[in-house]
């Protein structure tokens, strides 16, 4: 007779065989899968409120019906009376230069200047000048136009 082992059991229990085999690579797909669909759920829920920089502008109000037209180069100015061109925020003897570069890049282009109704007159002159010194001779003064009203049957 063989002698009592109360190891046994346990030693029996800790060569434990599975009876089937895992999945493999199968499994591990659709865990990356469902961890980059939850990833991308939360950029597309996030996305929204990003801010985007810019410059806040308020035109003046016209009744003009005109529009830009495409591939128009855009010079805003800020209530601070600062310019903003070609994503660059620039001082008046900056801007000179700069336009130059663009008439001389883009000829034949519009340039639209975009100021704020708190913007003093002179400043848009200045700028006006630079454009017409630097060779751009079709400038256009942006504004917002005013809603119309509805005809009431």
């Amino acid at each position: 007779m063989k002698p009592f082992d109360p190891h046994a059991k346990s030693q029996a229990l800790r060569r434990f065989k599975p009876s089937r085999k895992p999945a493999g690579v199968f499994t591990i797909a659709v865990a990356f899968s469902d961890a980059s669909l939850i990833t991308l759920a939360f950029f597309l829920a996030v996305s929204p409120f990003v801010l985007q920089p810019g410059i806040n502008i308020s035109l003046p109000e016209s009744s003009f019906s005109g529009g830009a037209r495409f591939g128009s180069m855009v010079l805003s100015i800020g209530r601070g009376g600062w310019f903003y061109f070609n994503n660059e925020r620039l001082s008046e003897a900056a801007l000179q230069a700069s336009l130059e570069n663009a008439a001389y890049v883009h000829p034949g282009a519009v340039l639209i200047i975009e100021a704020d109704e708190r913007v003093e007159h002179g400043v848009v002159v200045k700028a006006w000048n630079a454009a017409m010194k630097a060779g751009i001779s079709d400038v256009s003064i942006a504004t917002r136009i005013a809603a119309t009203e509805e005809a009431v049957p």
